[in-house]
């Protein structure tokens, strides 16, 4: 799949994840994630710090979240 540069910069030139926003199946922004980020939700960011036995965490959603 060809991305154009202007919708998720750095994109044309990298090997590995992407993460891409799609509407109405047109991709219409993304970035490019670093060795050290991954995706995940709350929930399960929260879930995993109760099980390494970390006390949790102030995490808020705001109205822009999606």
């Amino acid at each position: 799949m060809k991305i154009m540069n202007d919708l998720i910069p750095d994109a044309e030139c990298h090997t590995g994840l992407v993460l891409v926003r799609i509407e109405e199946g047109r991709i219409i922004g993304g970035f490019v994630l670093r060795p050290d980020q991954f995706v995940t939700s709350i929930t399960e960011l929260e879930d995993a710090r109760k099980m390494a036995g970390l006390p949790a965490s102030s995490y808020t959603r705001g109205v822009t979240d999606l």
